[in-house]
């Protein structure tokens, strides 16, 4: 019988893709909050203004969100980076009645007589000196 004619070499198998590249590694949730608060004014804002509401929850320290307006006597008091200590600043200060603390950039403001508070302006923790009493609508003495 003749020889066999020679067998051609098997097809070569597929070539497999590449592996795919690393992941990272899972951001943890704070790291990712963190990264969203440096990247986004308004979260950052938001976050900074709850923190500071929340340290003043348990000073027994009068506050609000918001600004009292006008009536400005002292503005971006030194050394004071805390609502607890634009409060105490305020209280130490005769000629002060309400205090402004901005949360974001730390700024104290004292203020003296003021035309009314603005609790929409969400970037502001305010409060009243414990000596502000304020003023009775006529007649309430009657």
């Amino acid at each position: 019988a003749p020889p066999a004619p020679p067998q051609a070499p098997p097809p070569a198998p597929p070539q497999a893709p590449p592996p795919a590249p690393p992941q990272p590694p899972p951001i943890p949730a704070a790291a990712s909050a963190a990264k969203a608060e440096e990247t986004d004014p308004d979260v950052h804002m938001h976050a900074s203004r709850e923190r500071h509401l929340s340290s003043m929850a348990s000073s027994g320290v009068h506050h609000e969100r918001g600004v009292w307006t006008y009536g400005d006597y002292k503005n971006d008091i030194d050394g004071v980076d805390t609502p607890q200590a634009c409060a105490a600043a305020c209280n130490s200060d005769e000629g002060c009645l309400h205090w402004n603390f901005h949360v974001v950039h730390h700024r104290c403001d004292l203020k003296g007589e003021s035309s009314g508070h603005n609790s929409d302006v969400s970037d502001w923790i305010s409060g009243n000196a414990v000596r502000y009493r304020p003023a009775q609508p006529r007649g309430a003495d009657l």
